[in-house]
């Protein structure tokens, strides 16, 4: 019976088991094991004007009602809300949410006068073995060469994050399954060199990260590059295997050095309001 539960949940919106939740004990007790709980204004439904503390009242209530057992993914998405300052809360739900088995992990805040530090030391060993997936937006994140590997984690998107070159490496070198790497607004990066340990690494996203002075790939399969706010020397990148291209400047005498330098070039966008390439 809890098995048939378990299935039925896994096609069932978050807000679809809690309403069954309310009517069925078997359902609350298979609600303690949803493995998808997805927090923003609609799921929860609160209305356009409702207040943090409304918001996170009722993610306080489903989370303490749940286990942490069998979630697969934990997104909480707070843009959009009013007076929310949020971040004493979110240890406690993190430390829910991040167990054994977890695989994507969402972390969607906006921008605060107390910035949230998110707690590497909850990423325990089981966790690091699950999660592919993190995206995190307007926190602070300071991994330590003590984090260890994150085995099977492909996509990393950091959007106004506070982070360092140094912190990203060592979250880099414990992350050799990498698929997607993106970088949005982080400007505490001052250069960015990928290692050639990365050969998962397929695309790399790199925008409007003002501090960022220097671009550096040795990434053997990176196919796919997108780069806006930066320049790059493409002598600094493994430029073989790259068949999309799509940057913000321009490259000089790009008709004549990109066939050379990116034999397998299919896709070029270039855009730049201060020169102009015809190809």
């Amino acid at each position: 019976m809890q098995d048939i539960l378990s299935r039925i949940h896994s096609f069932m919106s978050m807000r679809e088991a809690a309403r069954a939740a309310c009517v069925s004990r078997a359902f609350l007790r298979s609600w303690r094991c949803h493995p998808n709980l997805i927090f923003n204004k609609d799921t929860i439904g609160l209305k356009r004007n409702a207040f943090g503390e409304n918001f996170h009242g009722k993610i306080g209530c489903i989370l303490r009602n749940h286990s942490g057992i069998s979630l697969k993914t934990f997104k909480l998405d707070y843009s959009g809300m009013c007076g929310f300052d949020g971040t004493s809360y979110l240890d406690s739900w993190l430390q829910i949410a991040l167990k054994p088995g977890i695989e994507e992990l969402t972390l969607f805040l906006f921008d605060t006068n107390k910035q949230y530090n998110f707690p590497c030391s909850l990423l325990s060993d089981g966790v690091r073995d699950s999660l592919r997936y993190i995206k995190l937006r307007c926190c602070a994140l300071h991994p330590t060469p003590e984090l260890g590997p994150l085995r099977n984690l492909s996509n990393l998107h950091l959007l106004y994050v506070s982070i360092t070159w140094a912190e990203l490496e060592c979250l880099l070198s414990n992350s050799l399954a990498l698929e997607h790497l993106e970088l949005n607004h982080c400007k505490g990066i001052i250069c960015l060199k990928i290692p050639c340990t990365l050969q998962q690494l397929s695309s790399l996203n790199v925008v409007e990260c003002s501090g960022l002075k220097v671009i550096e790939s040795k990434a053997p399969n990176l196919s796919s590059l997108f780069v806006r706010g930066s320049r790059v020397n493409f002598s600094l990148v493994e430029t073989l295997q790259i068949n999309k291209l799509d940057m913000g400047h321009a490259i000089c005498d790009a008709r004549a050095k990109l066939p050379s330098i990116m034999p397998n070039l299919e896709t070029l966008v270039i855009e730049s309001g201060h020169e102009v390439c015809i190809l």
